[in-house]
């Protein structure tokens, strides 16, 4: 019976049409829905751009007395997560100064893998129009360790996410002899597998040789990179190679187990060295922080071992424009005990 008297009702206040029904006493009342409009909640108005919200590597040069800090990349797991405006490039750089680089910020400073000292911010700018990559730069105070005043580059990260680095046991990083000997017979046997000419002089074609620590064993590897027909630099032009490889130890030798070939013939110049290498992840195996060189602008590449054991190119930063900002720092100027550079 109470069911009937239900239905009765609705049935009443669908065919009357209205808004308001008395029935004995009571009234009901029937509110509609909001209108919801079409158009987005945020038509009309600009969505700010994502900035970093964890660690970002930083690379530091000192020149001519005057210590200046760019951002690479905001670090993600095994790779870096690329930084960039895509609308207001000066907006963008006004709130990533707010956010990470106001004044009196401090970024510890690592070398070799090693902390070293610490960069404190003392003004942030917005880059120049038609500067690649578009990104705030910041002049800084250094304050060093003894014996690292003469040191021209960094890598850094802001203080409360600096990696506390553990001292590492084993062998000291130093080129021995084995590198110097088997990193050229290596690159040979992989030019010839390229059927790349090869140099006519090995030493002055090895640009670098740089040894790295190597996680599960207390000896060294290494990285060296080869250039035939160009310098380790920007200019020159498409004419020549590069071959960039790691080096890690096996039984009286060691196995390559990353290498970068490039015809400049066929893709352009790229010139790679390793600006340094650090464990900027904390899986403690170092990553490495690459500049690479083209004819009139320079970039940022990292590689890296991945949690799958596989060595990779795990981030790169090229502008399309091919103008940059980032200055050039002879490999000469900064040769920490047993690097090998040219």
């Amino acid at each position: 019976m109470k069911s009937n008297f239900i239905w009765t009702v609705l049935s009443t206040l669908v065919v009357t049409g209205c808004d308001n029904v008395n029935w004995g006493g009571v009234e009901l009342a029937i509110v509609p829905p909001p209108q919801v409009s079409a158009a987005p909640a945020t038509s009309g108005e600009e969505v700010e751009e994502r900035l970093p919200a964890g660690p970002v590597l930083y690379y530091v040069a000192n020149t001519g007395g005057v210590a200046t800090m760019y951002p690479v990349g905001e670090i993600s797991g095994d790779s870096l997560i690329p930084i960039q405006a895509r609308a207001d490039v000066r907006a963008f750089s006004q709130r990533y100064i707010g956010e990470h680089l106001r004044q009196g910020a401090e970024f510890v400073l690592y070398r070799r893998g090693s902390r070293v000292g610490t960069f404190v911010v003392q003004s942030a700018t917005a880059p120049e129009a038609n500067v690649c990559p578009a990104l705030p730069s910041a002049v800084g105070a250094l304050e060093l360790s003894s014996g690292a005043e003469q040191i021209s580059e960094y890598l850094a990260i802001a203080e409360q996410y600096a990696p506390e680095i553990r001292r590492r046991a084993g062998a000291a990083l130093e080129t021995g002899r084995n590198m110097q000997v088997l990193a050229p017979i290596l690159a040979e046997k992989m030019i010839r597998a390229r059927r790349a000419p090869l140099p006519g002089n090995w030493q002055r074609a090895m640009e670098q040789l740089l040894p790295i620590p190597i996680s599960g064993t207390s000896d060294p590897g290494y990285a060296t990179t080869f250039l035939v027909g160009d310098t380790l630099g920007r200019g020159a032009d498409n004419e020549g190679y590069s071959l960039f490889y790691i080096g890690v130890p096996a039984q009286f030798s060691y196995d390559t187990v990353f290498v970068l070939y490039n015809n400049y013939a066929e893709a352009g110049k790229a010139a790679p060295r390793v600006v340094d290498f650090l464990d900027w992840n904390r899986d403690d195996q170092p990553e490495m922080l690459l500049q690479v060189y083209g004819i009139n602008d320079a970039w940022f590449e990292t590689v890296g071992r991945t949690q799958a054991g596989q060595w990779r190119r795990t981030f790169r930063a090229r502008c399309e424009q091919g103008t940059s900002a980032m200055p050039d720092i002879p490999t000469s100027a900064d040769t920490m005990p047993g690097d090998t550079a040219r």
